[in-house]
């Protein structure tokens, strides 16, 4: 009898840390994070001449045009422009020879380019001397091409309904991979190329950190053939994980009623990538792709209480008029988009908070409160980017975006809405509303208070009996 109650005593506490696996409290309304990152394009490379939104963009931007001063809408508009009558950006087609003449943006005017050079001394070249004056020289010429909303009309319509920032930098000044996980562990990593393997332990990953705290997590690929996937194999380890490792099938499915609360969705890293967005991969392509699993989450009964946040992993290259600022030793990356997807989210709102590819973890750690996984992260900001939400407010009907309603502009779902008007160029002032203060978490990890009154009242419960069966025999 004594080893069955012991028994017992073993297994509900087994249940009680099953119990404890699901997500905890929140610390705002959003319960579940989808993360997309894509690859390769800069801000102004897609937003550069994007007109809507407030407050204004930052750097170079005016209300008058709405646009990077420069930066003209089409190629044929650039070169009906007299060369130094109109304020637009020059570039030297080589920085020690001025007299080779300029170069301009311009507009590609197709769905993808050929791809710019890349690489991490190429990208550190492309800034020389803490200017913009090397990217022609470097990155090539097909770096200074930009989009616009003929090309990627969803994601400019995912920033007029929602909120684009426009002060994000990848984490790293360099390629795919090194930036890929710097965006799981909270610092630059110690490589430079894209062919690294079980060169960073997984228990330094936000991954990882999740698991300790029993926060649910999944990473889904597009085309996943099973294994671990690229960039994951650069960390030694992550083969334990592999039940996280997911198709993208799997996610719509779990999407009716299992999804877990932080959720890594890439077009990368599975047996194709051709919707990644890397040039020179159709744009549009890839946008419809990323369409379909917002409608997705828009679709199902996570609406409301999910963030999705799509971004890029770097810039690849493209031009971007803004020096990275330097945070640390080796600075951020390039300034790259960042779209922030929620039915709780500011309407039509530019973020010009100084973000990065550590803000998104800052805010998994904030909103799960876990404490901070890097100093980094602890520094990035996280209450700018809360500033992109608005939990005060019930959340917005979902928005279902179709080849035949996303042509860029579509109506606003209130014209008036956060105290400006959106329609140029009736802008008024907006008036900030206050953010919370982040606060880590002091939790010990893969613990709960539920298992001490548990195991307390099961430990009274043997001894009581114990004695009932001595008094019995006596």
């Amino acid at each position: 009898m004594l080893y069955r109650l012991i028994l017992l005593v073993f297994l509900l506490s087994s249940f009680t840390l099953q119990l404890v696996a699901f997500p905890s409290l929140t610390a705002t309304p959003i319960r579940h994070v989808v993360i997309i990152i894509d690859e390769n394009h800069s801000f102004d490379n897609l937003f550069g001449v994007y007109p809507f939104g407030w407050p204004p963009i930052v750097d170079n931007t005016t209300l008058s045009v709405m646009r990077p001063q420069g930066l003209y809408a089409n190629y044929s508009e650039l070169e009906s422009s007299a060369n130094g009558t109109l304020n637009w950006v020059s570039v030297p087609r080589n920085p020690s020879n001025p007299s080779d003449g300029y170069a301009h943006p311009y507009y590609a005017g197709a769905t993808s380019t050929e791809d710019p050079s890349e690489g991490w001394g190429v990208y550190h070249d492309d800034y020389l001397d803490n200017t913009t004056n090397g990217f022609y020289s470097n990155s090539g010429p097909q770096s200074m091409a930009y989009f616009s909303y003929e090309q990627v009309a969803p994601l400019w319509d995912y920033a007029e309904e929602y909120v684009l920032a426009d002060n994000y930098y990848a984490p790293v000044l360099g390629l795919t991979e090194p930036n890929r996980v710097a965006y799981l562990v909270g610092y630059p990593p110690a490589f430079y190329s894209d062919s690294v393997l079980g060169a960073v332990p997984f228990n330094q990953t936000l991954m990882y950190q999740l698991s300790e705290y029993n926060v649910s997590w999944g990473y889904y690929v597009y085309g996943y053939g099973g294994g671990v996937p690229w960039p994951l194999t650069a960390f030694a380890g992550s083969d334990a994980y592999a039940s996280h490792f997911h198709t993208l099938t799997d996610f719509y499915a779990q999407l009716h009623g299992d999804l877990p609360a932080v959720s890594w969705v890439m077009f990368l890293g599975g047996n194709t990538s051709e919707y990644d967005m890397h040039p020179p991969y159709n744009v549009t392509a890839a946008a419809s792709k990323l369409v379909q699993v917002v409608d997705a989450v828009m679709n199902s009964g996570y609406a409301e209480s999910t963030a999705v946040f799509f971004t890029f992993d770097e810039g690849g290259g493209y031009y971007d008029q803004v020096v990275p600022p330097k945070i640390n030793p080796y600075g951020l990356g390039q300034r790259i988009p960042l779209l922030i997807i929620s039915l709780l989210a500011r309407e039509g709102w530019v973020d010009n908070n100084t973000l990065s590819g550590y803000s998104l973890i800052g805010f998994v750690d904030y909103n799960w409160h876990l404490p901070w996984l890097t100093p980094l992260v602890a520094d990035s900001d996280v209450p700018g980017l809360l500033s992109a939400f608005n939990f005060s407010s019930p959340p917005r009907p979902p928005l279902i975006l179709t080849p035949e309603n996303w042509t860029y502009p579509i109506p606003l779902q209130y014209p008036i809405h956060y105290g400006y008007t959106a329609t140029l160029p009736n802008y008024t002032p907006h008036q900030p509303t206050s953010t919370p203060t982040s606060t880590p978490n002091t939790q010990t990890p893969k613990t709960t208070l539920l298992l001490v009154p548990i195991t307390i009242g099961l430990t009274l419960a043997i001894i009581t009996m114990l004695k009932r069966r001595r008094v019995y025999r006596a």
